[in-house]
């Protein structure tokens, strides 16, 4: 299965999470943010009402991470800001 990503105007990354579940969810989570910080100034990650990001997150939380979270209406998305260490 292909993992997308697209450059949206403004250096924003889109990364689908939609098709995946625990643990493989989290897991490209982790793997699209860490090379995001590389490339771009966020990353914009689009999942399912009935998915389970409780992990996603609990991490978000943990490392002090400065986000969006729209889960009001669809698309539902989480944008984390990369912003430099």
């Amino acid at each position: 299965m292909k993992l997308e990503l697209n450059k949206a105007p403004n250096r924003v990354i889109e990364c689908d999470l939609r098709p995946f579940q625990c643990p493989q969810l989290f897991v490209q989570f982790k793997w699209q943010l860490k090379q995001a910080k590389t490339q771009t100034k966020a990353v914009r990650f689009f999942y399912t009402k009935e998915q389970d990001l409780r992990d996603v997150m609990r991490y978000l939380s943990n490392q002090g991470v400065v986000f969006q979270h729209n889960q009001q209406s669809e698309p539902f998305f989480i944008q984390v800001e990369c912003l430099d260490d």
